[in-house]
């Protein structure tokens, strides 16, 4: 799999952020956090990543990704090695070739952390078009990554605010 004009969609990544997450122990279930597909106790909601993710879970468990429609626990990242998940905009740019994952953190009994990194496109990045110049899913709304970004991190706002 070679693109070589995928590495100039991210020179200049302004969308680009690195956050310490804390997940404390909790002290009251709200019945909203089960997951629809299987019942199972949430931290953080099942969804797919928007372009690259990052992340160090300091040997924490709860991490689970969708694989062959069962959740199966995401490996423990340690001291050297990290968790690399490839959103669906960047799936749809590559022509599907990495497919992008749903993934979840499901109830743990201790206070978990990790560290995630979104890596995302410059501004006017053009995600109209894959590598191979196939309309994006994006494309069809969009044709640059701030379009996008601004409707995108509006709807997360709305969700978590």
């Amino acid at each position: 799999m070679e693109y070589p004009k995928l590495p100039s969609l991210f020179a200049e990544d302004e969308f680009s952020a690195m956050g310490l997450r804390k997940y404390p122990i909790r002290r009251k279930i709200n019945s909203n956090m089960y997951s629809d597909f299987d019942g199972t106790l949430l931290r953080e909601l099942e969804h797919i990543d928007s372009t690259v993710t990052v992340l160090s879970t300091f040997n924490n468990g709860g991490l689970e990704m969708l694989y062959k429609n069962q959740y199966r626990a995401a490996p423990a990242t340690g001291e050297n090695s990290f968790i690399v998940n490839i959103g669906k905009l960047v799936d749809d740019l590559i022509d599907n070739k990495v497919p992008s994952v749903r993934h979840r953190v499901a109830e743990v009994d201790f206070d978990r952390y990790s560290i995630t990194y979104f890596l995302g496109p410059q501004f006017d990045a053009d995600i109209s078009k894959s590598m191979t110049g196939k309309l994006t899913d994006a494309g069809q709304k969009y044709t640059i990554f701030g379009e996008w970004i601004k409707d995108y991190l509006g709807a997360i706002e709305l969700f978590y605010y």
